[in-house]
């Protein structure tokens, strides 16, 4: 069972990197360093919601008859799919070529979908994470 402590140390990891992202962009050009940062995050974001997503959703969508939250969550779900989905795209239009080519417009889109990726994870903490402990899908601590 997964940990409120461990997810929300992996959301200030998430934070963290995407804050460096925007601090690198909001610089002098420097291709080969956002790139980088952005591929860390990229990694550390895919490893987390392998773990998040299979649980996470799923438990707390639960019986709609039963519980009023699951409009909320499907709501929150919704709105996270379609995040998942324009960072794929994000990811895939701007490669390194790209990048180089169009700085400025790297830098506008990396600044939107960091704006994004944040808010995501802001809402976990505040809503669905707390949801999930209050619910017993996930333990306050990992287990001893």
């Amino acid at each position: 069972m997964h940990d409120f402590h461990t997810l929300m140390i992996e959301h200030d990891r998430l934070d963290r990197l995407a804050i460096e992202l925007l601090e690198i962009v909001a610089g002098e050009p420097d291709p080969a360093t956002a790139l980088a940062v952005r591929a860390d995050l990229s990694v550390t974001l895919d490893d987390h919601l392998s773990k998040e997503d299979g649980f996470l959703y799923d438990r707390l969508l639960g019986n709609a008859e039963e519980d009023c939250y699951p409009a909320r969550v499907r709501e929150f779900h919704s709105c996270f799919a379609a995040l998942a989905a324009d960072w794929k795209d994000y990811l895939q239009l701007w490669d390194n070529e790209c990048v180089s080519a169009d700085w400025t417009g790297f830098v506008s889109e990396t600044a939107a979908m960091m704006e994004r990726l944040r808010a995501r994870i802001k809402a976990e903490n505040d809503l669905l994470y707390p949801l999930a402990l209050q619910k017993n899908h996930i333990r306050l601590r990992a287990a001893a």
